[in-house]
């Protein structure tokens, strides 16, 4: 045979497969022995789909072929690829993979021979996917109130800056709804701070669940909400809002009785200014709320407000 002793072979800390272009193994090295528990004397002579007949190795003839045509070394990439042959992984700890992630490179020995080297390239995958995973989780912190899991307010600025900019280059309007609970402090001297969280969380999700999809929801800070309603004029953005006072004032809160909300609503006219919207859904809001709470309160123009109900 052409390749190296098979006592070098056997002594190296990867797999090694000597074979033809027909899958027939010539050699088996002792590394898959360990692994695959099978033995270097049951795999000689056999052809691997006999050894693995659930897998396919179209991908491993293929690169073999582009081997002897180009006599150069060909790979599979364990990213892509995932492995050349199922090893299932024995490990104390719990992996996220079922079999070993493989590394592959594809030399030929000679005119019909293949020497097929194999890496694990588990440990790199997984951390890669757990670094993926974190910087996924990072990235959702950045972007999402602990609490209610909504946007929080540095999310819903970036995404109002956006829509302000499709506003001005399309010349639609928009409008944006600011939320507040009416008497909050009293839950959370009353109930205490749990019973308080849980009301949030509920008024939360009551206002996620009564607008679009395409509409934007997110806790502004402390008991107040922002909601983002695109392509909405004025007085739609009135009806909205007075849905949802309605549906809020109708809840049952558990421990804490009923709550109500007050809502301050503005529309975007062109060219105007993201801090000048968001003031004047403020002023709104305080509008309502010395009106007797409760209410919906829209800015009209020079800080005169039309009031529901």
């Amino acid at each position: 045979m052409t390749f190296v002793k098979t006592d070098i072979l056997d002594a190296l800390e990867n797999g090694v497969i000597i074979t033809d272009q027909d899958l027939k193994l010539l050699f088996w090295n002792r590394w898959l022995s360990v692994r695959t528990g099978i033995s270097q004397k049951k795999a000689q002579g056999k052809r691997l789909p006999e050894l693995f007949p659930d897998t396919s190795f179209s991908i491993l003839k293929r690169k073999i072929r582009i081997a002897f045509t180009l006599k150069s070394p060909s790979f599979m990439n364990a990213s892509v690829e995932k492995y050349v042959i199922p090893i299932k992984l024995k490990k104390i700890t719990k992996s996220i993979f079922r079999f070993m992630r493989q590394d592959c490179v594809i030399n030929t020995l000679d005119d019909t021979q293949v020497a097929i080297l194999i890496y694990d390239a588990t440990p790199l995958l997984e951390a890669n996917a757990i670094i993926e995973t974190q910087l996924k989780i990072e990235e959702k912190q950045a972007r999402t109130d602990g609490l209610t899991q909504c946007y929080n307010k540095t999310m819903f600025n970036k995404l109002l800056s956006i829509e302000i900019k499709k506003g001005n280059c399309h010349g639609y309007t928009f409008s944006i709804i600011i939320l507040d609970i009416d008497n909050f402090k009293s839950v959370n001297d009353t109930f205490g701070h749990l019973v308080g969280d849980s009301v949030l969380k509920q008024v939360a999700t009551i206002c996620s669940k009564n607008i679009r999809k395409g509409d934007v929801f997110a806790r502004w800070g402390g008991e107040e909400f922002c909601i983002l309603l695109s392509q909405t004029t004025l007085k739609n953005a009135i009806a909205v809002a007075d849905k949802l006072r309605r549906i809020v004032d109708a809840h049952d809160f558990g421990e804490a009785g009923r709550q109500q909300c007050s809502f301050g609503v503005a529309e975007y006219p062109k060219n105007n200014q993201q801090a000048t919207l968001v003031r004047q859904a403020d002023e709104a809001l305080y509008h309502a709320k010395h009106n007797g709470k409760n209410r919906v309160a829209a800015y009209l123009d020079n800080r005169n407000f039309t009031l529901t109900p």
